[in-house]
């Protein structure tokens, strides 16, 4: 995981209504969740951005996609709420760095089916974090 990353698992895993909802901090990945991973949990994803490129410091300008899924729309979307709650216009701790804004912008809202024929619902946010040095 990169520093942002970092930041970002440690806003989650540090408000306890999400783990608390989830059952455990161990429940929120980085990228993908490992095959077989029960259900409910939090996956973060680099989604885009990068350097600004408009000063000499190293201000970047990122989206994440943090998402949860889950077996049920209504447990899903309690945990969208709890993913709002950590990460809305909160301050990210990224090594190195100042962090000057983090928001929830676009929703996610989709529904998957296995090959088994299970549903897993997915609820979360488009995450802008823009930092600098």
């Amino acid at each position: 995981m990169n520093v942002v990353e970092i930041g970002l698992y440690n806003a989650l895993s540090g408000y306890s209504a999400l783990t608390t909802a989830l059952g455990s901090a161990t429940a929120i990945w980085n990228g993908v969740a490992e095959q077989g991973t029960t259900l409910p949990y939090v996956v973060c994803a680099y989604a885009g951005g990068g350097l600004e490129n408009i000063n000499p410091s190293e201000l970047h300008n990122l989206v994440y996609m943090v998402q949860a899924l889950a077996d049920d729309t209504t447990e899903a979307s309690t945990l969208q709420g709890h993913i709002k709650g950590a990460l809305h216009l909160q301050t990210l701790t990224v090594t190195g760095y100042t962090n000057i804004y983090t928001a929830c912008e676009g929703e996610i809202n989709y529904v998957e089916t296995t090959r088994e024929g299970a549903l897993i619902h997915h609820r979360g946010y488009y995450v802008r974090i823009r930092i600098d040095n």
